[in-house]
């Protein structure tokens, strides 16, 4: 009796490890293909940026070491916007983004001249409702998107879904 319960604890234990290693499989083929969703070139929108068209890109890289890398602009005249840092896929539709905005505002409505800001951190876009894109709404953590003291002095900076994906 007490061999048969042994090897019962013995069948249920490897039971469990082949569950959990198989769990731990599928978490990472998820993982896998969240971040391949992210992969290519987006196309780019910012609402402080004259045009303000899908006229700029955003191309997301797998980085040698592993992680997700960014880089994008996007320019006209004296007004631009460059963007860079490391992706971290939260879900489709949210992502978030250590890195940099450097660049040159359309601030005329203010009454400003043409002046370059760059702001360092923490920025996090998220594809609300029906939209086809990511629109950066947190800046650290702080609700952040027309707010010209929250560190985007940019106003909306969209990036859109790559085509024929949701």
């Amino acid at each position: 009796m007490r061999f048969r319960r042994g090897v019962l604890v013995v069948l249920a234990s490897l039971i469990g490890v082949a569950a959990g290693a198989k769990a731990a499989e599928i978490a990472r083929g998820d993982a896998g293909a969240l971040e391949a969703s992210y992969l290519g070139t987006h196309r780019l929108r910012v609402n402080r940026i004259p045009g303000r068209d899908w006229a700029g890109t955003v191309t997301i890289t797998k980085q040698q070491g592993g992680g997700l890398r960014l880089e994008g602009s996007l320019r006209h005249g004296p007004h631009h916007l460059e963007l860079s840092g490391t992706v971290e896929p939260e879900t489709a539709r949210k992502f978030h983004l250590d890195g940099e905005l450097r660049g040159v505002p359309d601030m005329a409505w203010a009454g400003e001249s043409p002046r370059e800001r760059t702001t360092k951190g923490r920025f996090t876009f998220e594809a609300t409702g029906r939209r086809r894109f990511w629109r950066l709404y947190q800046v650290d953590g702080r609700d952040c998107v027309c707010d010209d003291n929250c560190g985007n002095d940019f106003c909306y900076i969209d990036v859109e879904f790559l085509r024929g994906r949701s």
